[in-house]
C-alpha cells in the first residue's frame, strides 16, 4: 500500500478503473469494504482510500494493507463534507471512476459487469448506476430502480423514488473530474452530484443488477436525523433556480414534508404541505401519486423495523427474567 500526503502519479501507468473510498472513523470495518474491492474479478484497478482526518486507528489498520494498488490519503483536517471524494477523483488516473462508501461492499463481479455494460453505451460522459442489496438486520433486500430513459431529467427520476446511491456508480473519469462534488454541502451530496452531472451534460444509464451491498442497518437513525431541516433547506435554496419549479416543490415535499410525516407528533404538518402543493398546482398529480406510494412503503418499512426492534428487546427481557 502507498501512504500518500502529497503525490504526483505517472499517468503512463494509469489503471483502467480508479476506485475512490472516502472514510471517517471506520477502522472497525474499512478492511471489509476494501477486501470487497481487492477481490474484484476485474483486477486492473487503483484504489484511493481518503481519510477525512479520523480520530480512531484507521491509519494503523490501513498500514497493514500490502496491496500496491491501494493508496491511503490522510487529510490533515476534517472537512465534514465531500472533500475526500473530490481528493480521490482528482488524484485518479483511470479511464473510469467507481465510488464506494466505506461501510458498503461490492460483489466480486461488480466492476467487470458494470464496465462491460458501460462500454456498450454509445456516448462519452457516461454515468452508470445499478440496483443494490440493502443490508438490514433481518437480511438482504434488493432495491431496484426504474428505467432512467422514461423521465425528462435525472432530478425527476430521483424525485419519483429512484436511487442515485454513490456506491453503485461508475462513470467516465472526464465527467467525474469536470463535475466533482460540492465541497460545502453537508447533506444531499448524492442528489446534488446527480444535478451537477446533468448540468455538465452527462448521459445516465441504469443496469438492473444488484452488485453493491449497501449498509442500511441505521436507516431509522438516518431518518430521525432528517428532522434537522436546516442543512436540507440550504441545499434546496441552492438548487431553486437550477431545476423546474414543479420538480423543486416536489423535492421540498419529499424532504421537508417527509421529515414531518416520519416524526412522532408532527405528521399533520407533512400532510398539509403535500396537499397544499398538490391543490395549488405546485407539484404534478402524477408526481404526487408516485411520491405517496413511495411514502407508504417507507412508513410501512419503518413500522416493521420498529416492531422487530421492540420484539427483540422484549425477547431479551423475557430471557433475562427466566434466568
Amino acid at each position: 500500500m502507498n501512504h500518500i500526503e502529497i503525490s504526483n502519479m505517472d499517468s503512463s501507468t494509469a489503471p483502467l478503473i480508479s476506485v475512490v473510498i472516502p472514510t471517517f472513523n471506520r477502522a472497525d470495518i474499512i478492511l471489509k469494504t476494501l477486501t470487497s474491492v481487492l477481490e474484484q474479478t476485474h483486477e486492473n484497478i487503483e484504489v484511493f482510500v481518503v481519510d477525512d482526518a479520523s480520530t480512531d486507528h484507521t491509519a494503523e489498520v490501513m498500514a497493514t494493507v500490502m496491496d500496491p494498488r491501494v493508496n491511503f490519503i490522510q487529510l490533515k483536517a476534517n472537512s465534514g463534507g465531500t472533500r475526500p471524494r473530490n481528493e480521490g477523483i482528482e488524484r485518479s488516473t483511470g479511464k473510469f471512476i467507481a465510488l464506494l462508501d466505506s461501510d458498503d461492499e461490492w460483489l466480486p463481479e461488480k466492476l467487470a459487469t458494470q464496465l462491460d455494460f458501460l462500454q456498450q453505451q454509445p456516448t462519452q460522459d457516461r454515468v452508470c448506476m445499478t440496483a443494490k442489496f440493502n443490508k438490514r438486520a433481518e437480511g438482504l433486500h434488493i432495491r431496484r430502480n426504474k428505467n432512467v430513459k422514461n423521465v425528462s431529467s435525472i432530478m425527476e427520476y430521483l424525485l419519483l423514488g429512484n436511487d442515485f446511491q454513490t456506491s453503485t456508480l461508475m462513470l467516465d473519469a472526464n465527467i467525474a473530474k469536470i463535475t466533482g462534488f460540492d465541497p460545502q454541502l453537508k447533506k444531499h451530496q448524492d442528489w446534488d452530484f446527480a444535478l451537477r452531472l446533468q448540468e455538465n451534460h452527462a448521459k445516465f444509464y441504469y443496469l438492473d443488477e444488484a452488485l453493491t451491498i449497501y449498509d442500511d442497518s441505521d436507516a431509522i437513525t438516518r431518518i430521525s436525523s432528517d428532522g434537522k431541516r436546516d442543512k436540507s433547506l440550504i441545499w434546496l435554496e441552492s438548487i431553486k433556480t437550477r431545476i423546474p419549479d414543479h420538480i423543486w416543490f416536489g423535492f421540498y415535499a419529499k424532504i421537508i414534508a417527509d421529515s414531518y410525516l416520519l416524526s412522532s407528533d408532527e405528521k399533520i404538518k407533512g400532510i398539509k404541505i403535500y396537499l397544499s402543493f398538490l391543490f395549488t398546482g405546485k407539484i404534478k398529480l402524477t408526481h404526487f401519486m408516485a411520491m405517496m406510494n413511495e411514502r407508504i412503503k417507507k412508513l410501512m418499512s419503518i413500522m416493521m423495523k420498529k416492531i422487530s426492534s421492540e420484539n427483540n428487546k422484549n425477547s431479551k427481557i423475557q430471557i433475562g427474567e427466566k434466568e
